[in-house]
Protein backbone atom coordinates (compact mmCIF):
# COMPACT_ATOMS: atom_id res chain seq x y z
CA UNK A 1 0.00 0.00 0.00
CA UNK A 2 1.28 3.19 -0.84
CA UNK A 3 2.00 6.35 1.36
CA UNK A 4 -0.21 9.08 0.37
CA UNK A 5 0.54 12.46 0.83
CA UNK A 6 -2.29 15.09 1.71
CA UNK A 7 -0.87 17.54 -0.09
CA UNK A 8 -0.90 15.26 -3.11
CA UNK A 9 -4.96 14.65 -2.46
CA UNK A 10 -7.25 16.51 -5.32
CA UNK A 11 -10.51 17.81 -3.36
CA UNK A 12 -13.85 17.55 -4.57
CA UNK A 13 -16.14 20.50 -3.83
CA UNK A 14 -19.24 19.92 -6.14
CA UNK A 15 -21.89 19.49 -3.54
CA UNK A 16 -20.67 22.33 -1.59
CA UNK A 17 -18.72 20.24 0.56
CA UNK A 18 -15.23 19.54 0.59
CA UNK A 19 -14.41 15.69 -0.12
CA UNK A 20 -10.40 14.37 -0.08
CA UNK A 21 -10.39 10.52 -0.97
CA UNK A 22 -7.16 9.69 1.52
CA UNK A 23 -8.22 6.23 0.38
CA UNK A 24 -9.64 4.15 -2.26
CA UNK A 25 -9.15 1.38 -5.03
CA UNK A 26 -7.08 4.13 -7.59
CA UNK A 27 -4.11 4.51 -5.38
CA UNK A 28 -3.86 1.41 -4.18
CA UNK A 29 -6.77 0.55 -1.34
CA UNK A 30 -8.42 -3.44 -2.24
CA UNK A 31 -11.37 -3.12 0.60
CA UNK A 32 -11.16 -0.14 2.00
CA UNK A 33 -12.16 3.72 0.87
CA UNK A 34 -11.32 6.71 3.43
CA UNK A 35 -12.39 10.45 2.82
CA UNK A 36 -11.90 13.28 4.67
CA UNK A 37 -15.58 15.90 4.21
CA UNK A 38 -15.10 19.58 5.19
CA UNK A 39 -18.95 20.95 5.54
CA UNK A 40 -19.11 24.75 5.43
CA UNK A 41 -21.61 26.57 8.46
CA UNK A 42 -25.34 25.73 6.86
CA UNK A 43 -24.23 22.94 4.63
CA UNK A 44 -25.22 19.35 4.70
CA UNK A 45 -24.40 15.78 3.74
CA UNK A 46 -28.30 15.07 2.49
CA UNK A 47 -30.14 12.00 4.06
CA UNK A 48 -28.96 8.30 1.59
CA UNK A 49 -28.23 5.23 2.27
CA UNK A 50 -25.52 2.77 1.46
CA UNK A 51 -26.97 -0.51 0.06
CA UNK A 52 -24.46 -3.39 0.49
CA UNK A 53 -22.29 -1.63 2.90
CA UNK A 54 -21.88 0.46 6.24
CA UNK A 55 -20.20 3.91 6.94
CA UNK A 56 -18.04 4.71 10.11
CA UNK A 57 -18.10 8.67 10.36
CA UNK A 58 -15.54 9.89 13.09
CA UNK A 59 -16.19 13.67 14.19
CA UNK A 60 -12.94 15.80 14.00
CA UNK A 61 -14.39 19.18 14.07
CA UNK A 62 -17.57 21.71 14.45
CA UNK A 63 -20.93 20.19 15.56
CA UNK A 64 -23.39 18.40 13.14
CA UNK A 65 -27.43 17.64 13.48
CA UNK A 66 -26.96 14.01 12.82
CA UNK A 67 -29.98 11.71 11.45
CA UNK A 68 -29.87 7.98 11.70
CA UNK A 69 -33.27 5.93 10.98
CA UNK A 70 -35.95 8.11 12.87
CA UNK A 71 -33.85 9.32 15.42
CA UNK A 72 -31.76 13.28 15.71
CA UNK A 73 -29.17 13.55 17.86
CA UNK A 74 -26.09 16.31 17.81
CA UNK A 75 -22.78 15.05 17.71
CA UNK A 76 -19.12 16.70 18.08
CA UNK A 77 -15.67 16.22 17.70
CA UNK A 78 -14.67 12.96 18.80
CA UNK A 79 -17.94 11.45 18.94
CA UNK A 80 -18.35 8.26 15.96
CA UNK A 81 -21.35 7.37 14.00
CA UNK A 82 -21.62 3.96 12.21
CA UNK A 83 -24.49 3.84 10.06
CA UNK A 84 -25.50 0.50 9.14
CA UNK A 85 -25.96 -0.93 5.46
CA UNK A 86 -29.57 0.46 4.31
CA UNK A 87 -29.98 2.52 7.24
CA UNK A 88 -31.17 6.37 6.13
CA UNK A 89 -28.61 9.12 7.79
CA UNK A 90 -27.86 12.16 7.04
CA UNK A 91 -25.49 14.74 9.05
CA UNK A 92 -26.27 19.05 8.63
CA UNK A 93 -23.40 21.35 9.95
CA UNK A 94 -25.22 23.67 12.79
CA UNK A 95 -22.29 25.48 13.62
CA UNK A 96 -20.59 28.69 12.90
CA UNK A 97 -17.50 27.02 11.38
CA UNK A 98 -16.57 24.24 8.71
CA UNK A 99 -17.14 21.12 10.35
CA UNK A 100 -14.88 17.91 9.47
CA UNK A 101 -15.36 14.43 9.61
CA UNK A 102 -13.57 11.09 8.43
CA UNK A 103 -16.08 8.65 6.45
CA UNK A 104 -15.13 5.01 6.17
CA UNK A 105 -16.17 2.09 3.96
CA UNK A 106 -15.20 -1.38 3.69
CA UNK A 107 -15.52 -1.43 0.16
CA UNK A 108 -13.73 0.56 -2.53
CA UNK A 109 -17.01 0.30 -4.27
CA UNK A 110 -19.17 2.86 -2.36
CA UNK A 111 -22.81 2.53 -3.13
CA UNK A 112 -24.64 5.50 -2.14
CA UNK A 113 -28.56 6.15 -3.05
CA UNK A 114 -30.00 9.72 -1.92
CA UNK A 115 -33.42 10.08 -0.10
Amino acid sequence: MPIIKKSDILNDDSSGNIIRSLSRGEVGATNLTVSEITVPPGNAINVHIHPGHEECMIILEGTFKSLMGDTTEMVESGDIIIAPDGVPHGLENISNENAIFIAIFPTIDVQREWI
